[in-house]
């Protein structure tokens, strides 16, 4: 957002603000000082014929030597310095009202009431402020009278009295009785009986009879018989005639089994 459109609406806040902190009409109007409205200015003596086609609406008050407030009664044709001069058809309100509705009637032709406009009205402290709207028509204007309203008396300030102390009672000490001691009767000892002694009976020895000792028997020595030194073998080199190394061998083995 652009700061020109920022401080624009910061400018709209606080004039939006401060107007509701003042929109009391008693504090927020606006003042009218013109003597022309004066009952008493009769056709243009006073000023030429005026008129409030072009009042703005809002919130006015009347001061000054021309009058300070709107005349009650109906005011006679040429008077105020305008053709129709206005009055109030009622009257204004007590001090207990608040802002009224009345209204003004302009009165021109014989009737009292030839236009009118709705207006407000409050009642301040020693003034009176209106809510004003422009006239119907040229020429017609607001007249106005000197009146003097008293003071209202200030507002008495609501003085809250104060509130006796409630003193509470003290409430009396309430002391228990003392509750007696309870003692326990000692609890009988318990003795568990004694377990006889149980004996396991003595086993016999069992004596293991002796192996008798098992002689294992000797092998008898074979010997084995000498063999005959005319037994040797002759010389092979020099075999028997007619007789094999082959043969030869096979009787020495015949001969050593005969003596087996």
């Amino acid at each position: 957002m652009p700061s020109e459109m920022k401080t624009l609406l910061l400018i709209l806040g606080c004039l939006n603000c401060c107007h509701f902190l003042s929109a009391d009409p008693c504090v927020n109007h606006t003042v009218l000082d013109q003597p022309w409205r004066s009952t008493n200015c009769a056709n243009t003596n006073c000023s030429s014929f005026q008129c409030d086609n072009n009042l703005l609406t809002g919130w006015y008050r009347f001061n000054g030597s021309g009058g300070s407030t709107i005349p009650e009664a109906v005011v006679p044709v040429k008077h105020c310095s305008t053709d129709a001069p206005g009055s109030l058809n009622g009257s204004h309100p007590s001090p207990g009202d608040g802002e009224v509705k009345r209204q003004v009637c302009f009165h021109l032709s014989g009737n009292p009431c030839d236009w009118s406009v709705e207006i407000k009205i409050k009642r301040c402290s020693d003034y009176f402020v209106y809510y004003l709207k422009k006239s119907p028509i040229c020429f017609l204007a607001y007249c106005t009278v000197k009146a003097v309203i008293p003071t209202l008396p200030p507002t008495p300030e609501t003085t809250v009295p104060p509130m006796p102390e409630t003193t509470v009672p003290t409430m009396p000490e309430t002391t228990l009785p003392t509750m007696p001691e309870t003692t326990l009767p000692p609890m009988p000892e318990t003795t568990l009986p004694t377990m006889p002694e149980t004996t396991l009976p003595t086993m016999p020895e069992t004596t293991v009879p002796p192996m008798p000792e098992t002689t294992v028997p000797t092998t008898p020595e074979t010997t084995l018989p000498q063999i005959a030194s005319s037994m040797i073998v002759p010389n092979p080199t020099s075999p028997a005639p007619g007789m094999g190394g082959k043969q030869f061998q096979l009787v020495i083995i015949l001969l050593i089994a005969g003596q087996l």
